[in-house]
């Protein structure tokens, strides 16, 4: 029996893609879980893989905007009919939990666009659908484009429609997560020091996503995810860290950060950071992270309050590491500083629990120097 291929939903409350390019053409054989197309979202380009082996027997859609859970191909073996399979699928009650079938499941209208409008159009977030095209036949030229993008609406439609995704993601979460914040102005005297000894290519974030890969695992309150109205305690370390984008803040996950040296972590970084940057991101690079990171503090940023990101229940906001006047033991001195704010779901964990955390982590602190000197 034919299988759907499917957009698939790689964020709460993502709508819709945009198909961009299929990886193999119909006829072709595919394995599972093999790169099959890509599609862009508000967050990211990603490699979405085929939900089974076999040939692919028809694409639907091949390139333009596609609803979540709409049927965009069909994988099977050759000569097997996809219209009954088709009808059989959309007269099921209920109908399979990983499929949802639209009216338009056979067929959905691709806006015709030269290849350079589409390339444009994606470059400057403009969604093809709705343009009237100039070129022949009603085709949507580069020249269109870049008239929708000089419109007085151009620029706030397209931040909005680039937005849409996170501002839904982030007012469901305000609304129904109840959030408390626990700061703390910490000693940073270690970080500086230790971020000295390992070299220029170890970011602070790499250095604190290495503290809390040491610290989370006694902080399991702080680690759990909703699965529905249940909680689910972690399996393994997954820690998300956020990525400023041309589109959006993302929040790719670094696998397994407990069992990987501070090298290693910095590695795994710097590549889903770049990967970020350049729309180059999988969707399994966005899944199941436990716990976010997120640093403004190259901004120059001091403080600010983080939007828990769900399914996870904390996440820990820094700012920039700044000198300030210091007073130890009655004398005046200058020494790193750092804010740091721990959001935790207060229907999973507390303030004190909070607080205790963030003690350990200034403890961590402190202790860095010692525990990556001679750290290549």
């Amino acid at each position: 029996m034919p299988v759907p291929v499917i957009i698939p939903k790689a964020t709460i409350s993502m709508e819709e893609a945009t198909i961009l390019k299929w990886l193999k053409g119909e006829g072709d054989l595919v394995a599972k879980d093999e790169p099959l197309f890509e599609m862009e979202t508000d967050k990211a380009v990603l490699e979405v893989p085929a939900p089974e082996s076999g040939t692919l027997l028809r694409i639907l859609v091949p390139q333009g905007s596609a609803k979540v859970e709409q049927v965009i191909g069909w994988i099977g073996q050759p000569g097997e009919p996809i219209e009954a399979t088709a009808s059989e699928l959309a007269g099921a009650a209920p109908a399979p939990a990983a499929v949802s079938v639209p009216d338009d499941l056979l067929s959905t209208p691709v806006p015709l666009a030269t290849p350079a409008a589409r390339r444009r159009a994606r470059e400057l977030g403009i969604q093809l659908a709705g343009l009237a095209g100039t070129g022949p036949g009603g085709r949507i030229t580069q020249e269109d484009i870049e008239r929708a993008a000089r419109s007085p609406a151009g620029p706030a439609t397209r931040l909005l429609r680039q937005r849409r995704s996170l501002i839904q993601q982030l007012s469901a979460t305000w609304q129904t997560v109840p959030h408390i914040h626990i700061a703390k102005l910490l000693d940073a005297d270690g970080l500086i020091e230790a971020k000295a000894l390992v070299g220029a290519d170890t970011t602070i974030t790499d250095l604190v996503l290495f503290l809390l890969a040491k610290l989370l695992p006694g902080f399991p309150g702080l680690t759990m995810t909703w699965v529905g109205d249940d909680l689910q305690p972690v399996a393994r370390l997954d820690l998300a860290f956020a990525v400023d984008t041309d589109t959006g803040v993302v929040a790719p996950v670094i696998r397994g950060a407990e069992s990987l040296s501070l090298h290693q972590l910095s590695q795994a970084r710097r590549a889903l950071a770049e990967a970020a940057r350049s729309h180059r991101l999988r969707l399994q690079d966005l899944e199941g992270g436990v716990f976010t990171l997120t640093n403004l503090g190259t901004q120059e940023v001091d403080f600010f309050a983080p939007v828990i990101n769900a399914p996870q229940t904390a996440i820990l906001a820094i700012g920039r590491a700044a000198q300030q006047p210091v007073a130890v033991n009655e004398v005046l001195g200058i020494g790193w500083r750092m804010w740091a704010n721990l959001a935790v779901d207060h229907r999973v964990t507390d303030g004190a629990e909070a607080g205790r955390f963030l003690s350990k982590l200034q403890d961590g602190i402190r202790q860095l120097p010692q525990q990556v000197r001679g750290t290549p």
